[in-house]
């Protein structure tokens, strides 16, 4: 699920704020399920079992983490992905909590501080969730080596259009000798040449790939990124 921080704070409002949603519906996904007692949330097949968490009753309900403080019953969730970190808590009694949006995979490093200056919460299962604090998280890998390249304006503007994926426009521009590529309504990335149809960030490790048809017209774009690639066909 793709969510804007707006509309995924409104629905943490009603969640915590009870209204707008039938008491029956929110009582189901907040009641207890099955109790966890695995060491890690992550790998899902590791079997080593622990009772390190038994105190704050960790558990799931549908759709939610659950474990109990002083603040009263707490619900939590995450999301992640190569890019991105997100998280969020809520607790029932003060209809407090703290909705996370990072734009890195290093996000879960500012978690467990963000929770326990803001919110005074020091009870979230942060090692059991797998969230490394900043101040210990590995030194970052060296990013790849790229020479840049001039290339002509004309042969830039030939790259520059949308791209899609189902739920995701790029949006290809020029600015002066190098590209910017726009997702969806994110803020837009620069990509430098270092080829003629190959370009690199100076940011991450992602490296661009355009494809052309037998006419030089380009019909797609490759995205690498994570050891992956992505092809995304041009639509205008």
């Amino acid at each position: 699920m793709q969510m804007t921080l707006r509309d995924f704070t409104r629905f943490m409002q009603t969640m915590i704020g009870r209204e707008g949603l039938p008491k029956s519906a929110r009582e189901s996904m907040l009641r207890p399920q099955i109790q966890i007692f695995s060491r890690r949330q992550f790998p899902t097949l590791e079997t080593s079992a622990t009772e390190e968490n038994k105190a704050i009753r960790l558990s799931y309900g549908l759709g939610w983490g659950l474990f109990w403080t002083p603040y009263g019953k707490a619900f939590f969730k995450e999301g992640h992905d190569e890019g991105f970190r997100h998280y969020t808590v809520m607790f029932d009694k003060p209809k407090d909590g703290i909705v996370i949006m990072t734009n890195s995979s290093n996000g879960e490093g500012i978690f467990k501080d963000l929770l326990e200056s803001l919110l005074g919460n020091t009870f979230a299962p942060i090692d059991w969730e797998g969230f490394t604090p900043y101040d210990k998280l590995p030194p970052r890998k060296p990013l790849p080596k790229h020479s840049e390249v001039e290339l002509a304006p004309e042969l830039l503007d030939r790259l520059a259009g949308r791209y899609a994926l189902p739920g995701v426009v790029l949006k290809i521009t020029r600015q002066e000798g190098h590209l910017l590529l726009q997702e969806n309504q994110e803020a837009p990335g620069q990509l430098f040449p270092e080829a003629a149809l190959r370009f690199f960030s100076k940011t991450s490790d992602d490296v661009v790939t355009f494809e052309l048809d037998g006419n030089g017209k380009t019909t797609r774009l490759v995205l690498h990124t994570g050891g992956r690639s992505i092809p995304v066909n041009r639509i205008e």
